[in-house]
């Protein structure tokens, strides 16, 4: 009896004893994926690929038996530095995004079979939406044999002024206005802005729904009323938001009326009006070939119009009046191998890069019968891949032609050919080489399609669409410094020292030039970490070598846009 009673009393030990080492397991493992959202990367995870810094479970047949959410606000008041009464007020006045749009955007839910692909793609897909800085997914076992996910997210401030003026290439630009990146908390984007630059200035009006009563339909309208015309879009969509979506469809409607400026030497020799409407409908289909392939097949129609009107300041020939209309189809060969990367195209924020092919082409058949005009072959091929050429450098590259068949004339249209190379090289924890070739080739231009070069295109040392031409090619040199500090706890900073050479010649409107230009500049970058998502702030100093007479001696930019 007494062996009994002991028997008895060793089993209950046991049974509770390992049921209190998994639940303090688990309760180890969730501590953990706090503690790892909030790690600051050192120099010994610090590489141009992130090191692992977890692993999801190896498993079959199990099930998702629970999906929490861990949402950080804008600033962590636990830090000294961020603990102060203006971020505290911050917090509480921001709107927090709400649950049920960060799980619209994932791709698995509670009680559904556990796939550590979809874990890993709903990530990426969370650190895409505008009002969230980075996130993280992670798993565990249970005792049970299922899988506990706990999805870590950190909010951006999202209600901004849009006050901005910026001077590139010789020309100022401003805009006076906000924008709203995540309203009410439920990932609707809105705006009302007053734009003016060198060839216009209005108002901009726009909404953006990524997801449609948390749905995976997404719609956008958009008007804009200025002076020199008025533009509006409005579509709807149903997209491959996942490398497992089976199909995709939408419309959209686009219309732009305005005043298009020629330059000669960075100077307006001439305008005229352009009228643009564009409308398309399309449906698509996919199928996963493999682990890493995609294959989409998209079929549509769209028409598309385009006409011009000489003005009081038209000087010059215009274009002739584009009318296309046909059915298209589009073919895509997507290979996934993502990978997290830092200080790449931004600065101390987790980036993925694809290091997969992606192929895309497009199609169409434009009768005269249809379009009313001359038939043609209306064809797009985009090819993009990145890879490692060693330890720490990374090559990519982009080839793009892009244009029409006129079988009329028997010749090609507006024919752009466009090579893109780029080659990064980490020298150090915090600084790297990048060197960027662009080559573009274009035939049979129309007066609307001309290519340009200056401060716009890379040559940072001169105005603005400085010379115009056909065939184009850029070279940009950078050493990039990427610092640890974080200014005001708002923007992290970087630095760059850069070399650029540029030429542009050809068939143009104006006087051929064969004569290579050639800069040398620094700058300052800022990427916002508390708002503005993917964003970076570029201030520069640019100098032309062997100046001519009419540039100046110092140009000066302040630019924003989505890349170092």
């Amino acid at each position: 009896m007494v062996i009994s009673r002991f028997c008895f009393f060793f089993v209950v030990i046991y049974v509770y004893g390992t049921q209190l080492a998994c639940a303090q397991e688990q309760r180890r493992s969730l501590d953990n994926c706090t503690n790892i959202a909030n790690t600051k990367p050192t120099a010994d995870n610090y590489s141009l690929e992130l090191n692992s810094e977890y692993s999801l479970p190896n498993v079959i047949n199990a099930r998702i038996s629970t999906v929490k959410l861990h949402q950080l606000n804008v600033f962590d008041t636990s830090l000294p530095e961020e603990d102060n009464a203006l971020f505290r007020f911050a917090n509480r006045a921001h709107v927090t995004t709400k649950p049920e749009v960060i799980k619209s955007v994932l791709l698995f839910s509670e009680q559904s079979e556990y796939d550590p692909q979809l874990l890993i793609e709903s990530e990426r897909l969370l650190r895409q939406q505008s009002y969230l800085y980075d996130a993280r997914i992670f798993a565990i076992e249970n005792c049970n044999g299922d899988i506990e996910v706990t999805v870590v997210t950190r909010d951006l401030w999202t209600l901004l002024p849009d006050l901005s003026f910026s001077r590139s290439g010789g020309e100022n630009a401003s805009r006076v206005g906000f924008r709203e990146s995540n309203l009410f908390g439920y990932g609707k984007r809105l705006s009302l802005t007053h734009i003016e630059d060198a060839d216009r200035s209005g108002y901009l009006f726009v909404y953006d729904d990524p997801n449609i009563l948390s749905s995976r339909y997404q719609g956008r309208i958009e008007y804009s009323d200025n002076d020199d015309g008025e533009r509006h879009h409005i579509g709807v969509d149903y997209p491959f938001f996942s490398t497992r979506t089976p199909h995709s469809y939408g419309f959209f409607n686009y219309a732009n009326r305005r005043v298009e400026p020629l330059y000669e030497n960075g100077e307006t020799v001439s305008e005229f009006e352009q009228d643009s409407k564009t409308s398309q409908i399309y449906y698509g289909i996919a199928k996963t070939l493999d682990a890493n392939w995609t294959r989409r097949f998209i079929i549509g129609y769209r028409d598309q119009q385009d006409s011009f009107k000489k003005i009081r300041e038209t000087t010059l020939p215009i274009a002739k009046q584009r009318q296309l209309s046909y059915p298209f189809i589009q073919t895509q060969w997507l290979e996934t191998k993502f990978i997290k990367v830092r200080n790449f195209d931004s600065i101390y924020r987790t980036e993925d890069l694809n290091l997969g092919w992606n192929i895309n082409t497009q199609l169409g058949y434009s009768s005269d019968t249809l379009s009313d005009d001359d038939t043609r072959w209306v064809f797009n091929t985009t090819i993009s891949k990145a890879h490692y050429a060693s330890e720490h450098g990374l090559f990519r590259f982009n080839f793009i032609i892009d244009g029409y068949w006129n079988v009329e004339s028997n010749e090609s249209e507006n024919l752009i050919t466009q090579l893109n190379l780029e080659y990064h090289l980490n020298t150090g924890n915090y600084q790297s080489w990048y060197t960027r070739l662009n080559i573009t080739h274009g035939k049979n231009l129309t007066e609307d399609k001309q290519l340009t070069l200056g401060g716009e295109t890379g040559l940072r040392g001169f105005p603005a669409r400085y010379l115009q031409g056909d065939r184009r090619v850029i070279l940009n040199i950078e050493k990039r410094y990427y610092w640890e500090y974080d200014l005001f706890q708002l923007f992290k900073i970087g630095g760059a020292a850069y070399f650029d050479i540029g030429r542009v010649d050809g068939k143009t409107l104006f006087n051929s030039n064969h004569q290579f230009y050639k800069n040398l500049g620094f700058g300052i970058r800022m990427a916002p970490s508390r708002a503005n998502s993917g964003l970076v702030l570029h201030l520069d100093l640019a100098a032309p070598i062997d100046k001519p007479r009419d540039v100046d001696s110092v140009q000066w930019h302040f630019t924003v846009k989505n890349r170092f």
